[in-house]
């Protein structure tokens, strides 16, 4: 069995530009000779337009690859982390593959599990529909995918296994296995690939899967990122602070609570928290200019607003310097998972 890893970055650029090239000129070759059959009074037939048609827009698509791969090559990709549901993307991505998919192409058999990491979202979607890109390309057999989280290790981890076609010794990857490791690389997402006679397996590994509503409890590395942290609470309701106790406990967070924004002034006038929790009754002009006031300052710390209702959580947007918020019916799993976002922006 053949065991690797994705090899570095520098190891595979030069190889890359020379596989575009001649994955470019291949289309656009045959394309020329077509287009000069037409300059020279010729005519061509549908079945010829179309393969015209086709061959340009091989030709685009691996000139778009090669863009994307540049961009994650030279570091130029600034990436937004953020909580992603990796099952409802893979299903949604799924969805497309099979609308899209050419007639013969292979059944993908997909199992997920639920699985949320903090990641940006987009590369994650490029990755993910280069490596269904990818499997297609290469599998001779129907494509068994698996997705599930490992709480233990704080990661998720996709599974692809088939029996491959069979290829000629030397025979570069395709141009989606190379954009497939930049982006993986640029996310931190371990990639490897298992080989022998039988089969063909490929492993993803992202790192910080977080808790989110309805999913797992907080990980281990949850627990790590927010020991000892700050956590200022604005909640005049005892049965609200209660609630907020109950949704932090064993995360080592040293927490305070106050009633009012006028004691909250007080508290930060003595030292920033890492993170403020506030009730959304208390939402208005004086707490605004708290918000603003501390924004201003460094190390700002995230304000998180908890609404009457609801199970989710609303991470801030990129660019956004308002409030995150998440519901006060799932709090037990949204709080955690929100202050492990929050902080992991600022850090």
């Amino acid at each position: 069995m053949k065991i690797q890893e994705a090899p570095t970055a520098g190891s595979m650029l030069h190889d890359v530009l020379g596989q575009l090239a001649a994955e470019v000129a291949e289309p656009l070759t045959r394309a020329l000779e077509r287009v000069r059959a037409l300059a020279a009074g010729e005519t061509l037939d549908a079945r010829q337009l179309q393969a015209l048609h086709d061959e340009v827009a091989r030709a685009r698509r691996i000139g778009i690859l090669g863009q994307q791969i540049a961009r994650l090559a030279s570091g130029g990709v600034r990436q937004v982390p953020e909580p992603t549901d990796l099952c409802a993307m893979l299903d949604e991505l799924l969805d497309e593959h099979r609308r899209d998919a050419a007639p013969g192409a292979r059944e993908v058999r997909a199992t997920l599990g639920p699985a949320a990491v903090v990641t940006d979202t987009g590369l994650t979607g490029a990755l993910l529909r280069a490596l269904l890109e990818w499997c297609d390309d290469s599998a001779l057999t129907p494509i068994e995918l698996r997705l599930d989280a490992r709480p233990s290790s704080a990661q998720a981890n996709l599974l692809c296994r088939f029996t491959r076609k069979p290829r000629a010794p030397g025979t570069a990857e395709p141009l989606s296995w190379q954009l497939m490791h930049f982006a993986a690389a640029a996310l931190s997402a371990r990639l490897t690939l298992e080989e022998d006679h039988a089969s063909t397996t490929l492993s993803l590994q992202f790192e910080r899967l977080v808790a989110l509503a309805g999913h797992a409890e907080p990980s281990a590395s949850d627990a790590r990122l927010l020991a000892g942290c700050q956590l200022l609470v604005l909640a005049p309701d005892r049965d609200m602070r209660n609630q907020v106790r109950l949704a932090v406990q064993g995360l080592d967070l040293l927490v305070d609570y106050v009633a009012s924004v006028d004691a909250a002034c007080d508290y930060c006038a003595d030292g920033l928290p890492q993170a403020v929790v506030y009730a959304s009754t208390l939402s208005g002009a004086p707490l605004e200019r708290l918000r603003r006031r501390l924004h201003s300052e460094v190390g700002a710390p995230p304000f998180i607003e908890i609404t009457p209702q609801g199970h989710g959580f609303e991470p801030l947007r990129p660019g956004d310097e308002a409030v995150a918020r998440v519901g006060l019916d799932g709090l037990a799993q949204a709080l955690p998972a929100a202050l492990v976002i929050e902080l992991t922006r600022r850090r």
